[in-house]
């Protein structure tokens, strides 16, 4: 209301005016005062009404002057978050070609002098595009606002299988040895989507336990799945930080392996299923990941 009195202040000084000149006539010419105040009274009147009105035109485009203010604010941030997405976007796929481009120059020097081991050791450059590029296919569905999953119960041997399956060369090929019995224990998620989390966690395993082992388990009791291993583990300075886009850590500048947004889509795919997961390291021992489907 303040404010409104100090928009409409000159208005009322000039009214206030006309009335007191009007006053002084009337008391110059000595017309009843009775008049006066009759035309005072419809003067007041009108006024108010007029006010009124005037008012709510006054809040109105008060109004429609926030909601501008508000939408330029919003506008700002769409902008800003928009640069920033393409920074990210920009940023990844400038780390993505860097390394897919690594697995493709080992494969043309393998093919280059063929000899028994060229097949395998092919089939594994290949498995290495694969991995960058199924990467770089979840981290865009992930931008998108709307991605699809479904929830429906499966048995964790369905989650477990075809990864196992699709890894056994590098397995073989690394000499780590796996320890892992079929589970037969349903769970409520998105399959496509818990494959891609799990596939993560165990490429992980893989890249930082070679020549080692990796156990996968599944805890009935507490609805769990861990996926573990006694390779090189993660410095006691980098857990925190594991699960952020883009950082790889002091190990992952160690392996040339390493984009940095693998562990950070596995984190956004449990987050969006209302799932958890979490890191337990002791470098130099080895890294314990446990997936809960609550």
């Amino acid at each position: 209301m303040k404010d409104y009195l100090k928009h409409c202040a000159r208005e009322l000084v000039i009214v206030c005016t006309i009335l007191f000149i009007f006053l002084f006539i009337f008391i110059a010419s000595k017309l009843p005062v009775e008049y006066y105040l009759l035309g005072l009274s419809i003067i007041i009147f009108i006024l108010f009404i007029y006010f009124v009105v005037n008012y709510l035109n006054y809040q109105r485009e008060i109004n429609k002057s926030e909601q501008i203010k508000i939408l330029k604010n919003q506008i700002k941030r769409l902008e800003l978050d928009h640069i920033q997405y393409r920074k990210e976007m920009q940023s990844y796929f400038l780390t993505w070609v860097h390394q897919i481009k690594t697995p493709i120059a080992a494969s043309k020097l393998l093919l280059e002098s063929p000899s028994e081991q060229t097949v395998p050791k092919v089939r594994q450059q290949l498995l290495e595009i694969d991995n960058y590029t199924n990467l770089a296919l979840s981290y865009l569905k992930l931008t998108e606002e709307q991605s699809d999953m479904v929830l429906k119960e499966v048995t964790i041997d369905e989650l477990i299988e075809p990864i196992i399956k699709k890894y056994a060369i590098q397995f073989i090929h690394d000499k780590t040895k796996l320890h892992y019995t079929p589970v037969t224990e349903k769970v409520l998620t998105d399959a496509n989507w818990s494959q891609i989390m799990i596939e993560q966690v165990i490429n992980n395993a893989l890249k930082y336990s070679e020549g080692c082992e990796v156990w996968i388990e599944f805890k009935v009791e507490e609805s769990s799945l861990i996926i573990q291993d006694n390779g090189i583990g993660i410095r006691a300075s980098d857990l925190p930080k594991v699960f952020t886009q883009g950082y790889s850590g002091y190990n992952g500048r160690l392996n040339t392996k390493s984009s940095g947004i693998g562990l950070y889509i596995a984190k956004s795919i449990a987050e969006r299923m209302n799932h958890s997961i979490n890191i337990n390291s002791t470098y130099g021992e080895g890294t314990k990941v446990t997936i809960g489907f609550h």
